[in-house]
């Protein structure tokens, strides 16, 4: 996601404009080439990173910005993953279990 946006192709559309912005992450500023679309997300997960940096700082005795950024990084990415999981609600539960009954009564 950090560096030059690659241009999205889909055939019929109209290449979207780039553009400069600049974010910083622990400090240090990041030039980067982005579609407008793509603003957004990248400056949420620039400040969660800042953000999860902050906590570390405080939480921890790391003084290092690499140990900073590395552990920012899986702690950020991590929460992401787990967002990104399905989770099973009871209803599903229900509707597996009601499924799974009806199976068994055709079985006999």
């Amino acid at each position: 996601m950090l560096g030059t946006a690659e241009p999205v192709d889909i055939i019929g559309a109209d290449t979207m404009e780039e553009r400069s912005i600049r974010i910083e992450l622990a400090g240090r500023a990041y030039p980067l080439t982005i579609h407008p679309n793509e603003e957004e997300n990248i400056r949420t997960a620039a400040q969660e990173v800042n953000d999860s940096i902050n906590r570390l700082k405080a939480s921890y005795p790391l003084t290092d910005k690499q140990d900073l950024l590395a552990m920012a990084a899986l702690e950020v990415t991590t929460r992401a993953l787990n967002m990104a999981k399905p989770k099973a609600s009871s209803m599903d539960k229900e509707v597996l279990d009601e499924l799974e009954r009806l199976l068994n009564e055709l079985d006999g």
